[in-house]
């Protein structure tokens, strides 16, 4: 939250705030800020210390403020397009009006005509306000899954390519990392080089320019203009752990020295700012300070840095331990991997609750159960972490974790997940489900990757069922259904998987290990079978048995042969590529 006290008595969303305001009949005002947000810092400082207009609130309404890091689920049923957002809701929670920053003149016209139409109705909403409530769950239908579906997003991927300027659209510009991640998928399943420049020059120009703190390192949130060289200054760990995994597939891809150079400053960034060296662990975000990100580097020390929110997120903890396990293969340093265990250990100790998954959030305490998010993005990260160590208590504590989404949050009628459990007496809102396609296409992505890891057919039964629940509904999500193609991708075509038999401890499997982790391939699988752990499946697989280690290189039913060196994993998936693309 703003740390600028204001003179509203805020209250928290809970039952007992909605009680007040049906016992006593009065509107509520939902504020949902950030720790991180500029103009929610300015609302309090314009707005809310204005007397007046804290008066009227204090006495007319029933303030509520909440953070949406904390809560993405209320943030989701209410956001009125940015940050803050500013709802007038009626005492059970259905909208009356709303808006992002109000200054204060006008705050108090609004707050006044409000207040006024609740005392001359009664307290009774007007029929305009839609009784959301009682409206009957919408049947979805469940579509087929086509290629044409991802063709489709790959040519809004395309459209909406700035060509001067890189990135997509016109302005404010976010990154959109799913869009050039399909982008990159695109390239190198096709040869095509337009793909790849897509990515490259988005991410050369990001780079180059004012969205990239040049001074210290790391992204900021996006650009307020077309070139990139106006940030909105706050910086997020989210965005900076998808733009890492972004910057060093494309390294993987083209050997580009620049992003991977940038790529080692967002690291140093993290490092130092963003991360609890002592004991594990991401912190959520930077604060914005125009002035500050202004200043050269050395004139920065001389001064305090914007604060940092260090409460703990299950969803951005998994995003960056993944990130931090593909840079330690790309960098080939040890001291990414190890922080990235350390962290997944700690999250797993604080936030993990057997049979309702990971917490949301930890701020001395773990809070809110059951989010879809940080079951999606913990049970990617424990499958990076088996992939990269075979160390069989991450695959098992991931399966653990899907079961959990699976019994709380999966829709058994219509397909896909929930983003929260259904609770029919919850507040406002929140009765009404959910389901959001990003996290509803990772899902899938792991469900899948699930099925090609331990052999399920149930995995990838659920993955088909998900996807489906969206065919009719992607549509409107442009680019911003990338990711949703990406998850079809994996679907509709084969994996690439690399099935090492050997001893985990062994140098020569580890060595193999390696290179399938330095390679980019869309869509693989790195699983494994250790002799001593896996030998019915090694022998169901055919590979017989042999002391030494090796990497089978499979796509679908087609595999090529053993493989001892590790070089020759990369040799055999560039053929692989080259093969796919002509």
């Amino acid at each position: 939250m703003s740390a600028h006290k204001t003179l509203v008595n805020w209250r928290e969303w809970n039952e007992q705030s909605f009680e007040v305001a049906r016992a006593e009949n009065k509107p509520v005002l939902l504020d949902i800020s950030a720790t991180w947000c500029h103009w929610c810092h300015r609302i309090d400082q314009d707005t809310y210390s204005e007397p007046e207009v804290a008066a009227i609130i204090n006495s007319e309404f029933v303030p509520i403020r909440v953070d949406n890091d904390r809560r993405p689920d209320i943030n989701r049923r209410y956001n009125m397009g940015g940050w803050p957002t500013t709802a007038l809701l009626t005492p059970d929670g259905r909208t009356i009006s709303g808006g992002t920053y109000i200054p204060p003149g006008q705050m108090k016209l609004i707050l006044r005509e409000v207040a006024e139409y609740w005392k001359r109705n009664a307290g009774k909403p007007a029929p305009e306000i839609r009784e959301e409530f009682e409206l009957p769950q919408e049947e979805i239908r469940l579509g087929k899954l086509e290629p044409a579906i991802v063709e489709e997003i790959v040519g809004e991927v395309v459209n909406n390519y700035d060509e001067l300027h890189g990135g997509f659209g016109q302005q404010p510009k976010f990154p959109h990392t799913d869009a050039l991640e399909l982008a990159l998928a695109r390239h190198v399943q096709s040869g095509n080089r337009e793909y790849l420049k897509i990515l490259t020059r988005t991410l050369t120009a990001m780079a180059k320019g004012g969205v990239y703190d040049a001074e210290m390192g790391g992204f900021f949130r996006y650009s307020t203009n077309r070139d990139w060289s106006v940030p909105h200054f706050e910086k997020m760990t989210e965005d900076n752990a998808k733009l890492l995994r972004l910057l060093l597939a494309v390294h993987q891809v083209t050997g580009d020295s620049f992003l991977l150079q940038i790529a080692r400053e967002v690291i140093q960034y993290v490092d130092s700012t963003l991360s609890d060296r002592a004991n594990g662990g991401f912190y959520g975000s930077q604060d914005a300070d125009e002035e500050y990100y202004r200043l050269r580097k050395e004139e920065r020390l001389a001064r305090s840095a914007p604060s940092v929110d260090k409460t703990l997120y299950s969803n951005w903890n998994g995003l960056m331990i993944a990130s931090y396990l593909l840079a330690s293969f790309v960098l080939n340093d040890p001291e990414p991997h190890e922080f990235a265990l350390k962290t997944l250990e700690r999250i797993i100790s604080l936030m993990y609750e057997p049979g309702r998954g990971f917490h949301h959030y930890y701020d001395g305490q773990r809070n809110l159960p059951s989010q879809l998010g940080d079951q999606v993005f913990m049970a990617r990260a424990l499958l990076d972490a088996f992939e990269a160590t075979a160390e069989t208590k991450y695959l098992k504590l991931a399966e653990e974790t899907i079961a959990a989404a699976l019994g709380q949050l999966y829709d058994q009628k219509f397909g896909g997940f929930h983003d929260a459990p259904v609770e029919a007496n919850a507040q406002g809102f929140l009765k009404k489900p959910a389901k959001a396609i990003d996290e509803n296409s990772a899902a899938a992505i792991v469900l899948i990757r699930l099925h090609y890891l331990t052999g399920k057919e149930a995995y990838r039964n659920r993955a088909e069922e998900t996807l489906s629940a969206f065919v009719e509904a992607y549509a409107p999500y442009g680019i911003m259904a990338a990711d949703y193609a990406n998850a079809l991708e994996w679907f509709l075509k084969p994996a690439t998987t690399i099935n090492i038999v050997g001893d985990p401890s062994k140098p020569a499997t580890k060595g193999l290990i390696d290179e399938s982790w330095r390679t980019y391939q869309p869509r693989k699988v790195v699983l494994v079978l250790d002799p001593k752990r896996d030998q019915e499946r090694i022998l169901n697989l055919g590979y017989g048995k042999d002391d030494k280690s090796r990497a089978y290189i499979c796509v679908g039913q087609m595999c090529l042969a053993p493989v001892a060196e590790p070089r020759q994993i990369q040799i055999q998936l560039s053929a692989l590529a080259t093969a796919k693309a002509s």
